[in-house]
């Protein structure tokens, strides 16, 4: 958990992931927002300080909420944090906007796909958002060994089989991690949004903050951009 915050730090996760990020979940001003692959708070927090007015933040990992919630001590933000289980959730009260940041491409199937977005589709108010950043469903599916200058590479066990495993290394520090997501073709998450009752589905395009071109160029970035691992998904109730 500790090792996976760090790779906040990243300028790939500053300029490209967070911009993106900010940009599709737009003004949260007076909205109540469910969190769901929190982690550590990191967008929980950006989120809560954006002026929404009620933010709950859920995560399956109990050490990821646990760096949440010493966050939360240190600096309150009046931010709640769960260990929940996405595909298994249940909310007493509707939210406007479930934001996640990396969390449908961890489904192990197309079944407990299906759950994660029914769970989704019934924690929202009618006319609520998904926004989420996502495993890029087009992206060539090859081994990406040009990915080790921004700190991690990906490996696809089975290209184009649903629910097959790609597995990620990356650096943290001085600490390599590693861990799993799973593919899934881009009509696999509408089929499943779709049948959850989501009416409009959006897929959005990497956007570069300006100040990552002034840090470090655009050559830095032109691997990363033109060959995108990852994507903007939005789906409206």
């Amino acid at each position: 958990a500790g090792g996976y915050q760090q790779t906040k730090q990243s300028p790939l996760r500053q300029y490209v992931e967070a911009y993106t990020f900010s940009a599709l979940l737009g003004d949260v001003k007076g909205l109540s927002v469910l969190d769901l692959a929190c982690g550590e708070g990191f967008y929980t927090r950006r989120i809560c300080s954006s002026g929404a007015a009620r933010v709950l933040g859920m995560d399956i990992s109990a050490e990821m909420i646990a760096l949440a919630q010493q966050q939360e001590q240190a600096d309150p933000l009046s931010i709640e944090y769960q260990v929940g289980d996405a595909a298994e959730m249940q909310h007493e009260q509707c939210f406007d906007l479930v934001s996640a940041a990396y969390l449908l491409h961890y489904a192990v199937d197309n079944q407990q796909l299906g759950e994660m977005c029914t769970r989704i589709a019934a924690s929202l108010k009618p006319g609520g958002r998904l926004v989420s950043i996502n495993e890029n469903p087009e992206q060539p599916q090859t081994n990406y060994a040009a990915f080790s200058q921004y700190g991690f590479n990906k490996e696809y066990k089975q290209p184009g089989v649903n629910g097959s495993e790609i597995h990620y290394s990356m650096v943290a520090g001085t600490q390599l991690i590693r861990f799993e997501a799973r593919y899934y073709t881009r009509d696999a998450y509408e089929q499943a949004l779709g049948a959850a009752g989501f009416k409009e589905i959006h897929w959005h395009g990497l956007q570069l903050d300006p100040r990552g071109v002034e840090a470090l160029g655009e050559d830095y970035w032109s691997a990363y951009l033109d060959n995108p691992p990852i994507v903007g998904l939005e789906a409206v109730l």
